[in-house]
């Protein structure tokens, strides 16, 4: 392991209204993105999802978010995005046409969440602009325009100083959602209530 990155992680349950549609807005953006893309293509790519998230910000109903620098900020990468990947069905034989009611404790579909990670080269202006966005007092931290404000830091980074970035959005197709039981579970319980 190494002290030369720092981590920060993002993650956000949303409300998934019937008929509102930035569930399959950000599937439809997060899907048509190329894995490998230019420095210019990865700022207008997350310019674009930040603001449909951030659209999205009085449906904001929990989330958790963290900053790690030095050793342990590539294990926490690294953490994040094989829990979430281990979890998520992406491949198309993993896919079925109706959810998957013996792993799930409803067929409620009222949520969805979305997560931004960033590993990022320490010392770097990304770092130091993410060591300032982030630097908000305690009694602030689960407040919406905390959220807000985290949600519009991606395309203020420099990506030239960006080791790794992932999105996830899960479930990982564009009609399903967790339920409340679902967000209630152990699975999920660092997911706080955001004010």
């Amino acid at each position: 392991m190494s002290d030369d990155f720092t981590f920060f992680g993002l993650q956000i349950a949303l409300r998934n209204f019937e008929k509102d549609e930035v569930r399959a807005r950000l599937h439809a953006l997060i899907a048509a993105g190329a894995e490998a893309q230019e420095l210019n293509q990865k700022r207008t790519f997350w310019k674009r999802l930040t603001a449909i998230v951030n659209e999205a910000a009085p449906a904001f109903e929990r989330g958790h978010w963290d900053l790690i620098r030095g050793s342990r900020a590539e294990a926490e990468f690294e953490t994040w995005t094989s829990e979430i990947e281990g979890a998520l069905a992406s491949e198309p034989e993993e896919l079925g046409a109706a959810t998957d009611e013996v792993h799930r404790l409803s067929s409620e579909r009222y949520y969805v969440l979305i997560t931004f990670l960033f590993l990022v080269v320490a010392d770097s202006n990304s770092d130091l602009t993410l060591g300032e966005r982030c630097d908000i007092p305690e009694k602030d931290w689960r407040r919406r325009e905390t959220f807000q404000r985290l949600v519009a830091t991606p395309p203020l980074l420099n990506f030239a100083n960006v080791r790794a970035d992932a999105v996830y959005l899960v479930p990982g197709n564009d009609t399903d959602g967790l339920s409340t039981l679902d967000l209630a579970s152990k699975d999920y319980e660092y997911l706080e209530p955001i004010d």
